[in-house]
C-alpha cells in the first residue's frame, strides 16, 4: 500500500475546529492508530455541527488508515468538486479507489484535481505511484518530474525520482535528486533510508579496477527513462569531471568520497560553469563556508553511522555550526531555478 506522505488534515484544519475538544481527541486518536475511537469521535463531531469538510476529511483518513476504503469513499465524494476542496481531498479519494483496486477512477480523480490545481505536487505523486506500481518506470519518472517542476519545494517527488534511478544504470540523476530530497526533508525515516541508498550508489559507481578507479554514474544497460532518447550533457560531463576527481584515488571510503565530491563541485564551475544549478551551488556555498565536510557526514549518516560519529566527536565545532546555519539557510529551490533533469540539456 503505497504511504501518504502528508499528516493530519493541518492545510485545512480551521481555528474552531483545531479548537474544539472532540477534534483534538480524534486527532490524538488517530497519531496512536486508535481508529474505532477516531470514528466515533468524528462521527459524534459532525453530528454537532462540526466543520464539515475538515471532519469528513479525517473520518475519511481513519477509514483509509484501516483499510475500508468504500467507507472512505463514500465520505469524501460529496466534496469532490466543491470550490473548498483542496487538493489533498483528491489525493486521498483517488488513493482510496486505486486501493480498493480501481486505479482507472483513481487517476481520473488525480486528473480532475490538477485541473483544479496544476501546481499541486502531491496529484503527479500520485499519478506517478499509480505507473510506478505497475512498473512503468518510465511513465512514473514523467510525472514525478513533472511534479518536480510544478511544485519544486514539495519533496516527495524527488523521492520517488530518486529511487527509480538508482534502481537503473543512470545513478547521476538518482544521486541528485536523492541529495536535493535530504535537503527538503531531512531527518525523516524515508531520509535515513535515501542516506544509505546514496551512500551504496557512490560506492557501486566508484571502483577499483586493476590499481585504476573506474567511475560509471551512467550507462545503457538498465535505462528507465527517456535519456536515450532525449539526449542530455550533463550524465557525460558528471562522469568525465568525477573521474579526474579520482584518478588518484588509492581507496574509497566516506573520507575520500567526501574530497572527490568537494573536488568534482570546484571542477565543475572551472571547466563547465554552464552546468550551474541550485544543488551545485548550495555545495559550493559550503565549501566556501568550511561547512561542505559536515554537509556531506549528514547526507551520509546512516549509510555509516559509527564513522560519522567519530567525526562529529572529533569536529563538534564545525558540526554545531553546520547545524545552526543550515536551519536558517535552506536549499534555496523555487519555481524560477528549480533542477530537473531537462534544465540540464
Amino acid at each position: 500500500m503505497k504511504k501518504l506522505i502528508f499528516s493530519i488534515f493541518i492545510l485545512i484544519t480551521c481555528v474552531s475546529a483545531a479548537q474544539d475538544s472532540l477534534f483534538v481527541l480524534a486527532t490524538k486518536a488517530l497519531d496512536e492508530e486508535r481508529w474505532f475511537d477516531a470514528e466515533h469521535l468524528l462521527i459524534k463531531g459532525l453530528k454537532q455541527g462540526g466543520d464539515s469538510l475538515t471532519y469528513s476529511y479525517e473520518l475519511a483518513w481513519t477509514y483509509y488508515c484501516n483499510k475500508e476504503y468504500i467507507k472512505a469513499i463514500k465520505v469524501l465524494t460529496p466534496f469532490y468538486n466543491k470550490d473548498s476542496a483542496p487538493s489533498e481531498i483528491y489525493q486521498l479519494l483517488g488513493n482510496a479507489y486505486d486501493e480498493y483496486g480501481n486505479k482507472y477512477k483513481a487517476t481520473d480523480i488525480y486528473k480532475a484535481g490538477l485541473n483544479k490545481y496544476p501546481k499541486a505536487g502531491n496529484l503527479y505523486l500520485e499519478l506517478g505511484n499509480i505507473e510506478f506500481k505497475d512498473g512503468n518506470f518510465k511513465n512514473a519518472l514523467y510525472w514525478y518530474e513533472k511534479g518536480i517542476e510544478a511544485d519544486p519545494l514539495f519533496s516527495s517527488n524527488y523521492f520517488r525520482a530518486a529511487k527509480v534511478f538508482l534502481m537503473s544504470t543512470e545513478m547521476v540523476w538518482g544521486v541528485l535528486y536523492g541529495e536535493i530530497f535530504m535537503l527538503l526533508e531531512p531527518e525523516t525515516e524515508r531520509s535515513k533510508e535515501m542516506s544509505k541508498e546514496l551512500l551504496d550508489a557512490y560506492f557501486f559507481c566508484i571502483k577499483e579496477d586493476k590499481g585504476k578507479a573506474v567511475v560509471d554514474f551512467n550507462n545503457n544497460i538498465i535505462v528507465y527513462s527517456d535519456s536515450y532518447e532525449r539526449k542530455n550533457l550533463l550524465p557525460k560531463t558528471f562522469n568525465e569531471i568525477m573521474q579526474q576527481c579520482c584518478n588518484r584515488l588509492s581507496r574509497l571510503d566516506l573520507r575520500t568520497l567526501i574530497d572527490i565530491r568537494r573536488n568534482f563541485i570546484l571542477k565543475i564551475y572551472e571547466q563547465a560553469p554552464d552546468f550551474d544549478n541550485v544543488l551545485f551551488a548550495y555545495e559550493k556555498d559550503l565549501i566556501s563556508k568550511g561547512l561542505f565536510d559536515a554537509h556531506c557526514y549528514h547526507l551520509f549518516a546512516y549509510g555509516e553511522p559509527k564513522t560519522t560519529k567519530q567525526w562529529i566527536s572529533s569536529n563538534s565545532a564545525q558540526w554545531e555550526r553546520y547545524s545552526k546555519w543550515i536551519k536558517s539557510h535552506p536549499i534555496p529551490i523555487s519555481t524560477s531555478n528549480y533542477f530537473c533533469r531537462y534544465n540540464m540539456e
